[in-house]
């Protein structure tokens, strides 16, 4: 025995102060509260799974094209359908017009107090010859009503997760009920550009 040696200390027990345990759980305590103070709302995505760029993502995990960049890295774009409104407004022109778009809005959307409830989607979609809005009402509902059009079909939505047809009419229903502002809970409260900014996230390769 080396008589200089120094006798051993153990090693605290796991979860007591000075344990490697201890000192990892401390860290994400601390990094928590540093996130809870500077964004709020980022806060309540920490328990969400990361959504991968070819996964649709709800409305409910989306705060910002920014915030969804900085948590899918990796991720060259969050677009998870294979078509834009403005392909849908080119079919509107079309000859002949898929058959789909003769419909009325409340066949794809629901039914809602919104004046659009009977009118023809590609009507709708071309906007008495103004295309695509980015604002108000009219914008909300030409983004719901393509994502909706793509949510139809494996095709042009591949890999949807929760974003399905029955899921983007609920949106637009809650809109409309709550005065065209989207408000499921949570703390979300939505205007129209927020709602036109989630929709265009899904659809624009280029949006991000």
């Amino acid at each position: 025995m080396d008589p200089t040696a120094q006798p051993k200390q153990a090693d605290p027990p796991e979860g007591r102060p000075g344990s490697p345990r201890a000192a990892v759980a401390m860290d994400r305590r601390a990094l928590l509260r540093a996130g809870a103070g500077a964004s709020p709302v980022l806060l309540t995505l920490v328990t969400r799974p990361v959504v991968a760029g070819t996964t649709c993502t709800v409305a409910s995990s989306f705060v910002s094209v920014a915030t969804w960049r900085s948590h899918n890295p990796a991720a060259a774009s969050p677009q998870c359908t294979t078509r834009t409104c403005e392909d849908w407004l080119t079919d509107c022109s079309s000859s002949p017009r898929p058959s789909v778009l003769n419909g009325q809005v409340n066949s794809i959307l629901g039914a809602t107090f919104s004046g659009y409830n009977y009118a023809i989607i590609w009507q709708v979609l071309q906007n008495g010859g103004m295309g695509i809005s980015q604002s108000g009402e009219l914008g909300v509902l030409q983004h719901l009503l393509c994502l909706a059009l793509n949510a139809r079909s494996s095709t042009y939505m591949p890999a949807p997760g929760g974003v399905t047809q029955a899921y983007v009419a609920a949106v637009w229903q809650n809109y409309k009920l709550h005065f065209n502002r989207y408000q499921p809970g949570s703390g979300i409260d939505w205007d129209s550009s927020q709602v036109i900014a989630w929709a265009r996230m899904l659809m624009y390769p280029s949006y991000v």
